[in-house]
């Protein structure tokens, strides 16, 4: 059970849980620890409608976790459950920071020496316009701050090339707003396969191209954990010889490691779990709520958009002008 994973960090220390869902098997699991147990009908499945849950009608262990992040019950909540429902009952319960109109799912890959590189959006919005891009630069940019102490974070903005003539309308528009923003470092363009390399420190794309990025960066770790079971499978001589270097390397392609991407933009910490997680995953991306809140991420988000929040209605309005301009291309 997926709960293990989070007493598992409690009982580090530093964090109370409130553990949200059928109560007999959390209470059970909980046992003489003094963390809170909230009990729900159930949770929401793929076949609920999205729109019953924003209306409070499916009675979920989803919505009530987030209502006690709004209602200041709890500081964060972090989810296995589905993303578009997350993410939608996120977006109406919890205000939006000032500045920012639509929120973006962010997560660290892992490259070369250890680096990371902090891409978004990896789903919640499949398209985005040149104003949306640019906001998540900014966004890229607090998170690269807060997470990873990056001084000046290098900000790239995926595309089909680097050259600046490439691309959609929509993305060599951003990378101009990007370009003339002086509270962002611009690195230009970024190819998919140099999101390892360690040449900047964010990118930047929509929701669609970020998913796809994501799902086949873990095909890709799958296929090389197969490959070398397969390959070192019989050599019992070769396994005992490198047995460290060996699970270094595993090490390296479990996704369980790297579990946990955070719903930012919103005034609240979200993060979401895969749904594959196990119970070091889970434990991984209840730490990684955890890290959220101790560097302070929502400050320093906020603290980015400060010197726009007048302008806000205005950013607003250009943001609608390029979709509707888009819609006559």
């Amino acid at each position: 059970m997926l709960a293990l994973g989070a007493l598992d960090l409690a009982d580090a220390g530093g964090v109370e849980l409130t553990l949200v869902g059928n109560p007999g098997p959390l209470e059970r699991l909980v046992g003489t620890r003094s963390h809170r147990v909230v009990g729900t009908a159930r949770a929401i499945t793929h076949d609920d409608s999205v729109r019953d849950a924003l209306r409070g009608k499916v009675d979920s262990s989803m919505r009530r976790a987030i209502a006690l992040v709004a209602s200041g019950e709890a500081d964060a909540v972090v989810s296995a459950g589905n993303t578009g429902a997350l993410m939608a009952l996120a977006r109406h319960l919890l205000p939006m920071l000032p500045g920012i109109d639509r929120p973006a799912i962010v997560k660290p890959f892992v490259g070369r020496g250890g680096a990371r590189c902090w891409v978004l959006d990896l789903g919640a919005n499949l398209s985005c316009t040149a104003e949306q891009l640019h906001r998540f630069a900014r966004m890229g940019a607090a998170v690269a701050e807060a997470a990873g102490d990056v001084a000046a974070p290098r900000v790239g903005l995926l595309n089909v090339g680097v050259e600046h003539s490439k691309g959609p309308r929509e993305v060599r528009a951003a990378a101009e707003r990007i370009e003339a923003d002086e509270g962002v470092s611009f690195a230009g363009f970024v190819e998919a396969n140099e999101l390892f390399d360690g040449r900047v420190d964010v990118v930047v794309c929509d929701g669609f191209a970020g998913n796809v990025a994501l799902k086949a960066t873990e095909g890709a770790a799958a296929m090389a954990r197969h490959l070398l079971g397969s390959e070192l499978g019989g050599a019992r001589f070769a396994r005992v010889l490198l047995a460290r270097k060996l699970r270094r390397l595993a090490a390296a392609y479990n996704p369980q490691a790297y579990n946990g991407a955070t719903f930012v933009g919103l005034r609240g910490v979200v993060v979401k779990s895969h749904g594959g997680a196990d119970r070091t995953g889970f434990r991984e991306a209840v730490g990684q709520a955890v890290r959220d809140l101790e560097t302070d991420l929502i400050g320093k988000i906020t603290s980015r958009f400060a010197g726009t929040r007048a302008s806000q209605e205005d950013a607003t309005r250009r943001a609608d002008a390029d979709t509707a301009r888009a819609g006559k291309e």
